[in-house]
C-alpha cells in the first residue's frame, strides 16, 4: 500500500474570485473536495505544504485531507496554474475510498532512449499519458517503458506493457504507445512537411 501524507485544509465561506486572490497572496490555495454523491466543498490549503506534499509522495499520492474534526481521504484529482508564471491557482481533491476502484493517468517514462541513437533509431510518442483503472492505493504515479533492447523498427502497443498488480489499462490492447522508427526517416519526413508548407506559403503570395 501506498504511504499516506497528511494535508490540513481550511473551509472557504463565501468562496469569490476576490477571496481567492487574496488567499493566494498569502500563500494559501483556493480549492474544492468532491466525491461521488456528494456536495463540493470549497477549500484552501498551503501551497508550500501541498508542493512538499506532491514532491514527497507523487502526483497520484493519497492524503489524508483533516479540516477542523474531519479528516477525508483524497488524491489531487487537478491543478489550475498560470499560463504566464506557471504558478498554482487552483487545487481539486477527489474523495476515494479504499475499497472502490477510480481512474487516473499515468505519466510515461522512457528508459533506454539513448542506446536507440546508435542504432539510428528513436523513439516516438503517440500517448502523453495512459488512462488506467484501480484501488486508489495501488495507482503509481507513472510507468517506466525499456527501449533499450529494440534494435530495429517496429512497435511497442499498450499490451506489451507489464502494469502493476491490480492496474488495468482502460485503452484498446492495440494502442500503440511508442514508435520506433529510423533518425534519417523521421528527419525526412520532418524536411518534407517543410517543403509542403513552403510550397504552400509560395502559392499564397501568387
Amino acid at each position: 500500500m501506498s504511504e499516506i501524507g497528511i494535508l490540513k485544509v481550511e473551509k472557504r465561506e463565501k468562496p469569490n474570485s476576490r477571496t481567492s486572490k487574496k488567499l493566494r497572496k498569502e500563500g494559501y490555495l483556493p480549492g474544492s473536495i468532491s466525491g461521488r454523491g456528494k456536495e463540493s466543498v470549497s477549500v484552501s490549503v498551503k501551497a508550500d505544504d501541498l508542493r512538499k506534499g506532491l514532491s514527497q509522495y507523487g502526483r497520484n499520492a493519497l492524503f489524508k485531507l483533516t479540516m477542523n474534526d474531519d479528516t477525508v481521504t483524497g488524491m489531487v484529482k487537478d491543478i489550475q496554474t498560470s499560463p504566464v508564471k506557471g504558478d498554482m491557482l487552483h487545487v481539486d481533491f477527489q474523495q476515494v475510498s479504499l475499497n472502490e476502484e477510480i481512474r487516473a493517468d499515468l505519466t510515461i517514462i522512457l528508459k533506454g532512449a539513448d542506446t536507440l541513437e546508435f542504432k539510428k533509431l528513436m523513439p516516438l510518442r503517440q500517448l502523453d499519458v495512459i488512462a488506467v483503472k484501480g484501488f486508489p492505493q495501488d495507482i503509481p504515479d507513472d510507468i517506466t517503458i525499456d527501449v533499450s533492447n529494440i534494435d530495429k523498427v517496429e512497435n511497442v502497443y499498450l499490451k506489451d506493457i507489464n502494469f502493476p498488480e491490480g492496474i488495468v489499462p482502460e485503452a484498446d490492447p492495440e494502442q500503440i504507445v511508442i514508435s520506433i522508427v529510423e533518425t534519417k526517416r523521421a528527419v525526412a519526413d520532418s524536411e518534407e512537411e517543410d517543403e509542403d508548407k513552403s510550397e504552400a506559403e509560395e502559392e499564397d503570395l501568387i
